[in-house]
C-alpha cells in the first residue's frame, strides 16, 4: 500500500509543531538520598565535582570521603579535591528560610532548609534548580550546606543530628533533546524510504 506524501507530511507537520511549541511542562529532580552519619564531631569539610562528600571526623582526628553514600577513603590530612562547594546566596522568593539554615547556590541551582513558607509549600530542605525545586527532606534543617555544579547536594541536618547527601539523577536536557532529535530523523528516513 502506498500512501500519499501530501497526507502524510500533513499529519507530521501539526505533531511535530505541537510538540517543538507547546511547552512542557517543569518537572523537578529526581534524588537519591544517602545518610553519611551523624554529625556530632564531624561536619562537612565539602564537596568535588564528582560528588565525593569529605567530612571532618573531629573525634578521631581525621578526614572521611564518601562516594555515594560509601565510606571510600580516612585520612588524616585534608584530601587534595577540586572542591565545588557553590556560594552563599538568599533564599528563593515565597520560600522562609529556617533558623540557622545556610543556603547554598551553584550553576543555578540552589539548596537550603525553610520553616513556615509564604507560599504554602511545606517545611524541610529543598535543592534543584530555583524553577523547579525538589523537597528531599520534609522535616529537616541546613546547618551546613554545600552544593556542586552538577546538582550534588550534602547538608547537615541538626534537627536529626545526620549529614546526608543528596545525588542529582536527572538526565540532563541538552542528552534528552538529542535522543528526540535523533529519533525524528530515524522516523523521517524509514518514512522517506518506504514512500520512495
Amino acid at each position: 500500500m502506498k500512501i500519499s506524501k501530501l497526507p502524510l507530511l500533513a499529519a507530521i507537520l501539526p505533531l511535530a509543531a505541537t510538540l517543538f511549541l507547546v511547552p512542557a511542562r517543569v518537572h523537578a529532580d529526581t534524588y537519591i538520598i544517602y545518610d553519611l552519619g551523624n554529625t556530632n564531631g564531624k561536619p562537612i569539610v565539602g564537596i568535588d565535582t564528582l560528588g565525593e562528600v569529605v567530612i571532618h571526623n573531629e573525634l578521631g582526628f581525621d578526614y572521611l570521603t564518601y562516594a555515594n553514600g560509601v565510606l571510600v577513603n580516612t585520612t588524616s590530612t585534608l584530601p587534595s579535591l577540586t572542591y565545588d562547594n557553590g556560594t552563599p546566596c538568599s533564599v528563593p522568593s515565597g520560600f522562609a528560610a529556617a533558623p540557622a539554615s545556610e543556603i547554598v547556590c551553584n550553576n543555578g541551582r540552589t539548596g537550603f532548609g525553610s520553616r513556615s513558607n509564604p507560599n504554602g509549600d511545606p517545611s524541610g530542605v529543598y535543592t534543584g534548580p530555583t524553577s523547579s525545586l525538589t523537597l528531599v527532606d520534609p522535616s529537616g534543617s541546613t546547618d551546613m550546606a554545600v552544593l556542586n555544579s552538577s546538582g550534588d547536594f550534602a547538608w547537615s541536618d541538626g534537627v536529626h543530628e545526620e549529614n546526608f547527601e543528596a545525588i542529582d539523577l536527572t538526565t540532563p536536557e541538552p542528552s534528552s533533546v538529542l535522543l528526540f532529535g535523533t529519533g525524528c530523523l530515524s522516523l523521517f528516513g524509514v518514512l522517506r524510504r518506504k514512500l520512495s
